[in-house]
């Protein structure tokens, strides 16, 4: 009975060992598809010559990979491996000198197992990134091990690329957390509370919610996390956000814009005549000066 349930199971931790990347096989294909995705990125944006596309290539597929590395006192991750770097190097030749980039971006045929490989490669890395930073930086006084560093790393691992170049600013957030922000950061913090934290209340009161979780279920529930948003986006609703009813979307992205629309209408309002102050936000600028007064005065 033991050998049947056990040769029944077999299918399911091999699925379980293919999502989760612990083939080898399996892990350098997704690694492609993601650096894949990373080169179209860059193909999209104008370059000058071919040197500055291929470093736009590498610093979007690797933007994570190259920041975090650096911040933790490695080296970046396209570096220490040749694989990767050739892979790299592929990847751009294809979007860049080859019409494939095109063929992918508007055939859903190869769109969607590219990017659903990257996918699942970007939530495998985004785990390693949380347990890395986890190993690497010290505990406060505060609570027993490192606990926001390994969730800002794990979150700057998988959208570093958003920020490199860093011509690109902080445009990547300019209106608030997107859908690529938000599941890395949901990601990093639950697995690092339910697999690092064994001792703080953190950890044990989400273990008592939840059950005992191996490091394996849980890159696993981070694996359909990432997976499962692409597809919904890609098949059903290209808007969806798993957030959107959330009070924490509300805040960020309502109250708090919301907030500042309202101060700086205020400020406008009360401008002192003449002083040509001009207030911009998300509303149409508004100078107070002498026009407006002899406006107001004739209404």
């Amino acid at each position: 009975m033991e050998e049947l349930e056990a040769e029944l199971a077999k299918p399911e931790q091999e699925l379980v060992e293919l999502l989760t990347l612990q083939d080898a096989t399996a892990k350098l294909l997704c690694a492609f598809c993601f650096i894949f995705m990373g080169a179209r990125a860059a193909a999209k944006a104008k370059s000058g010559s071919w040197v500055e596309s291929l470093i736009r290539t590498f610093l979007t597929a690797f933007g994570g990979g190259t920041l975090v590395p650096l911040i933790l006192g490695k080296p970046p991750v396209f570096l220490d491996s040749d694989v990767l770097f050739c892979m790299t190097l592929l990847a751009w030749a294809l979007t860049h000198l080859t019409p494939v980039g095109r063929w992918v971006e508007y055939n859903q045929a190869l769109r969607l197992p590219l990017n659903l490989g990257g996918y699942i490669f970007k939530a495998v890395k985004c785990c390693s990134t949380v347990n890395t930073a986890a190993k690497v930086l010290s505990a406060s006084a505060l609570y027993p091990i490192p606990l926001m560093g390994p969730i800002v790393l794990g979150v700057l691992g998988s959208t570093g690329g958003m920020f490199l170049p860093f011509d690109k600013g902080l445009a990547a957030v300019s209106k608030g957390l997107s859908v690529a922000f938000e599941i890395p950061l949901a990601c990093s913090a639950f697995f690092h509370i339910i697999v690092n934290d064994q001792s703080g209340f953190l950890g044990t009161t989400l273990r008592q919610l939840t059950g005992p979780v191996t490091n394996e279920t849980a890159v696993l529930a981070a694996v359909g996390w990432f997976a499962g948003t692409y597809l919904t986006k890609e098949l059903l609703d290209s808007s969806f956000d798993p957030f959107e009813a959330s009070g924490y979307t509300y805040l960020f992205n309502a109250v708090i814009p919301a907030r500042t629309y309202c101060l700086e209408e205020a400020a406008a309002q009360t401008a002192p005549v003449g002083s040509g102050r001009v207030y911009e936000g998300k509303v149409k600028a508004h100078t107070a000066t002498e026009e407006d007064l002899k406006k107001s005065k004739a209404e």
